[in-house]
């Protein structure tokens, strides 16, 4: 493994002066549960890493109308907080089941993100829960909706000093429900599938719909067409059946170690079904 500098500013404006200064040949470190592994396996080597832990505005969650989550907000906080969990419900169900909590007790929203794994538990509810990505470099401030963050695996449109900074919700409506599902070959594995639901129902209707599905695309990916099939209908048992083939359609699952395209395809869409079930059980 090849040597590096390790750095601990305090302050963004430290952190991206040391990014320049060392132009770009360093990388910026949240939890370590990803950047660690990948420079102990040599697949990344750069001359530094650079820590966000100790920049304080950074980290926790804050309430102004809907949430917004500080990139450093580690995934154990999100998990046993009460008001996070009566409020996005899908969100905090895919917290808990990320890894273990050995992991959670050091790894950060922000890095689950910025990391791109088309599997990443945290991405799918996000997603259909609409959050907003502030984005930070030495260049400025901009917002990023987390649909178009996601270039490719392992990829965002992140620029060489930029991070996240926060992510911001959106307050849910009346009549919405969320749900969040996995499959994995035991508890504590990256998702084979992960699949999130946000309905907003009235009466028996589902006035809106968001789908969103991982490790089924390069990217996690909102189920679009999915979302138009369901939107102005009754949630019943055809429709349902129709809402799976057409996930089914939408995504492009590969064959890896861990599964085979053809189970992919066919369980993204028993999971988006089973999700929007569990989202309209659960809307109010």
């Amino acid at each position: 493994m090849k040597k590096f500098d390790y750095h601990m500013p305090e302050s963004l404006a430290e952190a991206y002066g040391l990014m320049e200064k060392l132009k770009g040949n360093a990388r910026y470190i949240a939890g370590g549960t990803d950047v660690v592994v990948r420079v102990k396996q040599r697949a990344i080597e750069p001359d530094a890493l650079i820590s966000l832990r100790n920049i304080p505005e950074l980290s926790g969650v804050h309430w102004n109308g809907g949430l917004r989550l500080g990139s450093m907000t580690l995934f154990r906080d999100m998990e046993r907080d009460q008001d996070l969990a009566g409020a996005y419900p899908a969100l905090v169900q895919a917290v808990r089941v990320l890894a273990n909590p050995q992991v959670r007790n050091v790894a950060t929203v922000g890095g689950n993100l910025a990391n791109a794994a088309p599997s990443a538990d945290c991405a799918p509810p996000l997603l259909v829960l609409e959050a907003v990505l502030t984005l930070e470099g030495p260049g400025g401030t901009r917002e990023v909706p987390l649909e178009e963050f996601f270039t490719g695996p392992g990829q965002t449109c992140l620029e060489t000093a930029e991070i996240i900074k926060s992510i911001a919700v959106p307050a849910l409506e009346k009549g919405a429900g969320t749900a969040f599902l996995k499959t994995g070959r035991v508890s504590q594995d990256i998702a084979l599938i992960n699949a999130a639901a946000l309905v907003v129902m009235d009466g028996g209707v589902c006035t809106r719909c968001r789908l969103s599905a991982g490790a089924v695309a390069p990217v996690p990916l909102r189920l679009k067409g999915a979302e138009k099939a369901v939107e102005g209908q009754e949630i019943t048992p055809d429709l349902l059946e129709k809402v799976k083939g057409i996930v089914e359609e939408e995504v492009s699952p590969i064959t890896d170690v861990r599964s085979t395209a053809d189970y992919r395809r066919i369980m993204s869409g028993v999971l988006a079904k089973r999700a929007i079930v569990q989202a309209a059980g659960s809307a109010v």
